[in-house]
């Protein structure tokens, strides 16, 4: 059983990195994920956080199709965290979900076939 690559080593390459069928969608996913990240990172700096929820759900969705698992769970995490919020409880979870934002990010910098 595969284990979880912690956010912070080295590439993280698709399941699907050695199928000839799947390279050029996965290739195009890889090409596509800076601007992912700029979305992540401005939509967190402006605390927009129902968009930071549906962006995040759209990269758990997609994650896993494209060979990458690992980005799905963290994005699922995080939408998960982003659903939690009520209008009193923002404020204490802002660490959390920075942690939870920082993991993604991290994650989605590494993406590679």
């Amino acid at each position: 059983m595969p284990t979880t690559p912690s956010p912070h080593e080295g590439q993280i390459r698709s399941e699907f990195c050695n199928d000839p069928n799947m390279r050029e969608i996965v290739e195009m996913y890889v090409t596509e994920m800076p601007e992912r990240i700029s979305m992540l990172s401005g939509l967190w700096s402006a605390q927009k956080f129902e968009d930071l929820r549906r962006v995040a759900h759209q990269l758990k969705g997609a994650s896993g199709g494209y060979g990458f698992p690992v980005v799905g769970a963290a994005a699922g995490k995080l939408e998960g965290t982003l659903l939690s919020l009520t209008d009193g409880g923002a404020a204490s979870n802002l660490r959390e979900l920075r942690e939870q934002v920082d993991e993604l990010l991290s994650l989605c910098r590494r993406v590679s076939l």
